[in-house]
């Protein structure tokens, strides 16, 4: 099997990968489980979300870009943000 062929195959699997944990977000959304469980579940599927994107559609999987530090930086300080918003009302 060629690289190219192993690259789709690869951001095909992703793509299901991502759009699974957003049906997995939704449904969270409309079950009864308590906000605070509810809020770390969320966070911890936004921050799995966003470090997938870096790493396999913004060309960022080398270490040492500064703008990887910086997306990467992000997707954990709002996972943080959703989990206390969630503490915070639960």
């Amino acid at each position: 099997m060629d690289t190219h062929a192993t690259q789709e195959q690869q951001a095909t699997q992703v793509w299901l990968g991502l759009v699974l944990l957003t049906l997995g977000s939704a449904w969270l959304g409309e079950t009864l489980a308590s906000v605070g469980v509810t809020a770390a579940l969320v966070a911890l599927i936004v921050g799995i979300k966003g470090f997938l994107v870096i790493r396999h559609y913004m060309g960022l999987a080398e270490p040492g870009s500064r703008l990887r530090q910086v997306m990467r930086l992000y997707f954990v300080v709002v996972p943080v943000l959703i989990l206390l918003a969630g503490v915070t009302t639960g």
